[in-house]
């Protein structure tokens, strides 16, 4: 009898494994995505596959106008099919060519990285996780 319970314990476990590992569910971990602001640079979708295309505009311009600095924002964009709620998204990491800016967390769907840039000038930066992956920001006066 006891042996009986064991194997029924073993093969009800075996099932229950079996099941369970062949189950996968939406991802819900991307974030929703942020309202736009005019100094996004969006992470665009297959951008580990590309070079300068994947960020988008690319070059980036913007302008101090006087201000003391200028703030950008990398978006995440890149999920599967574009659906955040059941996509899944590639991490991105982005990182100054020179260091003039601190290299971000890791950016999970939608997920978003800011810098603020107080002297005119060119900024190159690439994805650390992706070095293919290259982009230009230029600040005017």
């Amino acid at each position: 009898m006891r042996s009986f319970r064991l194997l029924f314990a073993s093969i009800l476990l075996g099932v229950t494994a079996g099941c369970s590992s062949s189950y996968t569910t939406p991802s819900t971990s991307n974030a929703p995505p942020p309202t736009p602001t005019s100094n996004d640079i969006g992470i665009t979708i297959g951008a580990e596959t590309k070079t300068t295309t994947a960020f988008s505009p690319n070059p980036k311009t913007v302008a101090l106008g006087g201000a003391a600095n200028v703030t950008l924002r990398w978006i995440n964009e890149d999920i599967t099919g574009g659906d955040y709620m059941n996509g899944s998204a590639v991490s991105h990491e982005i990182a100054s060519d020179n260091g003039a800016f601190a290299t971000s967390p890791i950016l999970g769907g939608n997920a978003t990285y800011s810098i603020s840039l107080s002297t005119a000038g060119t900024y190159n930066y690439h994805c650390m996780i992706h070095p293919n992956m290259v982009g230009t920001i230029t600040v005017t006066p």
